[in-house]
């Protein structure tokens, strides 16, 4: 998620990722609860924390 410069499909991800559809979307739930990333669009997130995807780039 951190390699686009816009909001991230739960597709897009899982394909980096080559995890299925619904383990994308359990990690999707559990890091909105957790307030990391929020929805963006129909079947978009995005960081939610100012900085959070260019702290991330840097490591």
């Amino acid at each position: 998620m951190a390699e686009d410069d816009v909001p991230a499909t739960a597709a897009d991800i899982g394909r980096r990722l080559g995890d299925k559809k619904n383990t994308v979307g359990n990690y999707r739930a559990r890091l909105i609860a957790a307030g990391l990333v929020q929805p963006a669009g129909h079947g978009r997130v995005d960081f939610a924390i100012p900085g959070l995807r260019e702290h991330l780039r840097a490591r």
